[in-house]
């Protein structure tokens, strides 16, 4: 992973999968990373892209996980992992309509109830991921914050202005898939919400904000991305010393 040196302090991390049990009763696998040390933490909701939970992306939950959030990423792919774009697409078709975005909320509601969990919630969100983010943004208002790297804006046009809380949104300057005019479209909805939102476009990235084959320059720009997020967090989650929203027994 390109990343390395974040401002932040790092915590010594476990990780490994579990399910989560949703209320129709069915089981959601789910890869988790956490601070080994006791005490609560803020949480995130990491949703993948399209070619599911692949090492990259336990990579990136290990990352936030050191520097101090418990963090679930549910399996939305129930362990299938793409190797193209043919087979990805037919992953994300077979979520259809709104399983995915059930997923996600499922994880949320697990993670802002865990022991662990101070109960500020975040979602973050890569690609399909970062669309399923600025989903739980326009549906929940008890969670703080959401990031979405790279989301599709597409289907949610004309609800961005009621988003519930803080949105921070990245595009590389590269972008292939969303053009330049959807994302300022994009900026001109969220600039209605009564929160904080902020739309990023950063320079020599494309649609991947954390692959493996990077050039220096690119990894100076995602080293920069993930700084930024984090203290966008820390701003709204607070980190550990915050005193947790509801008594935990």
């Amino acid at each position: 992973m390109p990343i390395y040196e974040p401002d932040h302090v790092e915590y010594k991390t476990s990780h490994g999968k579990i399910s989560i049990v949703m209320e129709n009763g069915k089981q959601l696998p789910a890869y988790f990373a956490h601070p080994q040390i006791g005490g609560q933490f803020p949480g995130v909701v990491l949703i993948h892209d399209w070619w599911g939970i692949t090492a990259n992306v336990r990579r990136i939950a290990n990352l936030f996980a050191q520097m101090g959030y418990y963090v679930i990423v549910p399996d939305l792919f129930a362990g299938q992992i793409a190797e193209t774009p043919k087979q990805a697409m037919a992953l994300v078709k077979s979520l259809g309509d709104d399983k995915g975005y059930l997923f996600v909320d499922s994880a949320l509601q697990v993670l802002e109830n865990h022991h662990q969990c101070n109960a500020y919630v975040a979602a973050v969100g890569i690609g399909m991921g970062g669309s399923l983010a600025f989903e739980a943004a326009i549906k929940r208002s008890d969670i703080e914050a959401v990031v979405a790297y790279s989301g599709f804006p597409h289907q949610y046009y004309g609800k961005f202005k009621d988003v519930h809380v803080p949105v921070q949104a990245y595009y590389g300057a590269e972008e292939p898939h969303i053009t330049p005019k959807l994302i300022a479209r994009l900026r001109v909805e969220l600039a209605q919400s009564e929160h904080e939102t902020d739309v990023q476009i950063v320079d020599s990235l494309g649609h991947e904000f954390f692959q493996d084959n990077m050039d220096e320059i690119m990894k100076l720009k995602s080293r920069d991305v993930l700084k930024d997020t984090l203290n966008f967090l820390d701003r709204y989650l607070e980190g550990p010393e915050k005193p947790a929203k509801r008594q935990i027994y």
